[in-house]
């Protein structure tokens, strides 16, 4: 072989280990691109406002810094919260949230600091909350307008704390129902809004919005209760104390507390069964629940707790000795329909001045009016009493919502303890079939007027 032959087959061979090189880096350049394309975005509610309910606005700004130290843009964190809690004249830090208690002489984390709420006020609603989930900018009224922008390359993580009933969840004036949230989804899912989703809810009988989920839609849920229990409250008094100060009202909810500590123990390849398991197994006064495309769970807790998430080595190592320190505290929980009548007792223990009594006597007089007030109702339904709050799940919607709707414009509006009676509501939906729905709404309005 001629030297000019032996030059141009190097020269040829370098050309095709540089042609080589080049796809290479080209091919890792387009997986970069579609790595950086992908982006995490979050809903955190929180649908309560008073400052009883102080946990759930607590609850919702801790699930933002959560979030935010992991590396999610803010841009893509939309919160709803009334927003009335921390500045209120009874919060004796004024400003500022704690979802834990502390010792005397621990300061404690101030989880409102920071906190960025797009949504307050009267716009923290569920067609607000629908129009953000669907991405509907022109669809919601007052807020700063921000919605979701994903695509089907994201991941959506949504967290909702505040009441609910059989086949719903609260906002401070309206509800959301089950159907329509499942409708929401179906539209996120038909025009690709998310590779995958998971949803965190705490509310009472909140399986009951889960149980019409499919299964092929991408979506896992965990709810705080199974759909015909309460869920519970934590860290009230007397372990609502921060530095030593009591705040007066309960700091968290217990599952949703257990989430975000244990997230905050900083193992992020912990899978989301995972903490599935432990989330339940530290709520023990209601049944946590998990719903949807099941398989999702084996995804690390990264993956939608924080953003740009890669498991390594440390992380692993780190998630070992971190699994070997969990340890649940003994704080006392408090059933979230009982919550308000805690609180006002306290208050009353507290002050014991005519203000505190009056307010103490309303709210022991407004249950008993409620439990009086469905009591009739059950008679006049001919529902023997021991199946008053029997275990229905709702199927006609319109019965249900059409119900609620009559007996707050007659009775009067829900309180956060009566919101078991929703159950009842369904009862009569479901199995008396027999009665037009006109003559069920007749009949709540009837038993009202009698009662007012």
């Amino acid at each position: 072989m001629c030297i000019r032959d032996r030059y141009q087959r190097r020269v040829h061979g370098e050309t095709n280990i540089k042609y080589f090189m080049k796809v290479l880096l080209l091919a890792f350049l387009a997986l970069s691109f579609v790595a950086v394309s992908a982006d995490n975005w979050a809903v955190l509610v929180a649908g309560s406002d008073g400052f009883w309910n102080y946990r759930h606005q607590a609850d919702i700004c801790h699930a933002y810094h959560i979030l935010l130290n992991n590396g999610y843009k803010p841009e893509n964190i939309i919160v709803f919260s009334a927003n009335d809690v921390a500045n209120s004249h009874e919060n004796p830090f004024p400003g500022q949230l704690f979802n834990k208690p502390t010792g005397k002489g621990e300061i404690g984390v101030d989880v409102n600091a920071g906190c960025v709420i797009d949504y307050e006020g009267n716009a923290v609603t569920p067609e607000n909350f629908m129009a953000v989930l669907r991405g509907d900018a022109k669809a919601v009224k007052g807020g700063n307008g921000k919605v979701l922008r994903s695509t089907h390359e994201d991941r959506v993580f949504i967290n909702f704390a505040d009441h609910g009933a059989e086949g719903l969840i609260a906002f401070p004036n309206k509800y959301l129902y089950a159907n329509d949230l499942i409708k929401t989804f179906q539209y996120m899912h038909e025009n690709k809004m998310y590779s995958e989703l998971v949803f965190y809810l705490e509310a009472c009988e909140s399986g009951s919005m889960f149980q019409k989920l499919p299964k092929d839609w991408k979506i896992y849920a965990t709810s705080a209760a199974s759909p015909y229990e309460s869920s519970w409250a934590y860290y009230c008094y007397p372990d609502d104390k921060v530095n030593g100060k009591s705040v007066g009202s309960c700091l968290g909810d217990h599952y949703s507390i257990s989430w975000m500590e244990d997230t905050e123990r900083g193992d992020l390849t912990e899978t989301l069964n995972d903490q599935y398991e432990i989330v339940k197994k530290r709520v023990t006064k209601s049944q946590v629940l998990e719903w949807g495309e099941l398989g999702l769970n084996v995804q690390p807790i990264g993956n939608y707790h924080a953003n740009g998430f890669q498991p390594t080595t440390i992380n692993r190592l780190k998630a070992q000795f971190l699994r070997k320190m969990v340890s649940f505290e003994t704080a006392r929980g408090i059933d979230s329909r009982d919550v308000k009548l805690h609180y006002l007792n306290n208050r009353h223990q507290i002050y014991n001045n005519l203000e505190s009594s009056q307010a103490l006597r309303a709210e022991i007089n407004e249950r008993l009016g409620a439990d009086h007030k469905f009591a009739q109702l059950s008679k006049y339904f001919n529902f023997p009493a021991e199946d008053l709050l029997t275990q229905t799940s709702p199927e006609d919607f319109n019965c249900l919502k059409e119900s609620v709707t009559v007996y707050e414009q007659t009775c009067g509006k829900f309180s956060d303890y009566s919101l078991k009676y929703v159950q009842f509501l369904v009862n009569v939906c479901e199995k008396r079939r027999d009665l037009p729905k006109e003559e069920i709404l007749a009949g709540i309005a009837t038993v009202c007027a009698r009662m007012n």
